[in-house]
């Protein structure tokens, strides 16, 4: 299955297995950054992550209301 997102910082961060955010998160936030990256250096997975054309394909439809 193909996975989407609009977004080329988070396509890097998958494929580095590393959040480099600038901002200084919540604990709430940190604890589940920590808990994505370990499970990326843990697991692997054949999902395509494909960057989504919102110039041509328009907003991600689960965007809709939340930006």
């Amino acid at each position: 299955m193909m996975i989407y997102t609009d977004s080329k910082i988070a396509m890097s961060w998958i494929r580095q297995k590393k959040c480099h955010t600038k901002k200084s998160p919540s604990s709430e936030v940190q604890n589940l950054i920590q808990r994505a990256e370990k499970w990326l250096h843990e697991n692997r997975f054949s999902n395509k992550i494909a960057k989504w054309e919102t110039k041509v394909w328009g907003e991600i439809p689960a965007d809709f209301g939340r930006k």
